[in-house]
């Protein structure tokens, strides 16, 4: 049976697309509103040991078959991907989530990653921004804006004791972005490799630190483990690198402007937590601007590639 796409509209392959981007989607804000919830049971350490090392076996098959260091790669590089995404990432993301709104956490570190990258891209590789990439940076520091001053305005200690580590953890975010685009990886093995190499240190670390893990009942512990790591840390990655085959890097990346609205949606309805007319709008101001501005530097790496 032939696939009449071109004629009928939307075909099977994109409708797979959209389906995989939207699970991705919705994962990575269950991810984030999950994170918040286990961070009064959990230390910081013992989330990144569940993130990091259940993807490191349920991946597996990808990293053994191109072998402990992937032949032609930098290991630099890969260094920098595993610091930048991997153990320390999720560290200072539970560390920042132990006091920082689910709502607010999108607009301080998903938001923040295309801006971080954007000033690497002009200061750094001199490469010019389009207008539509300088308004959605724009909105991207509106939204900051929009976090930060209500928060120094009303002396909400939570929320500026947390964001200095979400800060610390997209800058994190978008050196492992930076390093990654100079890797001959796709996104499943880029996330196998980051696992497998951040696991070791952080299974030493918890000789040294407390976990959480012991102490909690096993119901807790398996949903942790599931939420961590097998939906956020390999079906998501997993989804998302399906939808960029099928829909394109560029319209698959836009997607995750809606990780900030889903985000502040979850923390209402299951943390109860209350979103001000400040935080919608920071929600609804990352959002905007994290499509433009992934949009925009999406279709400016591709026409480079051509």
């Amino acid at each position: 049976m032939t696939d009449n796409a071109g004629q009928n509209g939307v075909g099977a392959s994109e409708l797979a697309g959209y389906a995989a981007i939207l699970l991705a989607v919705l994962i990575w804000a269950s991810w984030i509103v999950a994170t918040r919830d286990a961070a009064s049971q959990f230390t910081p350490l013992g989330l990144s040991i569940l993130r990091n090392a259940i993807p490191a076996l349920i991946l597996s098959p990808f990293w053994l078959r191109r072998g402990l260091f992937p032949r032609g790669e930098s290991p630099w590089l890969l260094a920098i991907m595993a610091i930048g995404w991997g153990g320390p990432f999720i560290l200072l993301t539970a560390k920042g989530l132990q006091t920082v709104p689910a709502s607010l956490f999108a607009p301080l570190t998903p938001a923040l990653l295309p801006l971080f990258v954007a000033i690497w891209d002009k200061f750094i590789d001199r490469r010019p921004f389009s207008v539509e990439r300088s308004i959605g940076l724009g909105l991207i520091g509106l939204s900051v804006g929009l976090v930060l001053v209500p928060a120094f305005l009303d002396s909400e200690p939570g929320v500026l004791s947390g964001a200095p580590y979400l800060l610390a953890a997209a800058v994190s975010w978008s050196a492992f972005t930076i390093a990654y685009r100079r890797v001959n990886l796709n996104g499943v093995e880029a996330a196998a490799y980051v696992c497998l190499y951040s696991t070791p240190f952080l299974l030493i670390g918890s000789l040294f630190w407390e976990t959480g893990i012991p102490q909690a009942p096993i119901a807790d512990i398996a949903w942790a483990a599931l939420m961590q790591g097998v939906l956020a840390g390999a079906i998501s990655v997993a989804a998302f690198a399906f939808s960029a085959k099928c829909l394109g890097p560029v319209r698959a990346s836009s997607f995750t402007a809606l990780v900030p609205v889903f985000a502040a949606l979850g923390g209402w309805a299951v943390l109860g937590e209350t979103i001000s007319v400040a935080g919608w709008l920071a929600a609804a101001a990352a959002c905007l601007g994290v499509a433009l501005a992934n949009g925009a530097a999406s279709a400016a790496l591709r026409r480079r590639r051509r």
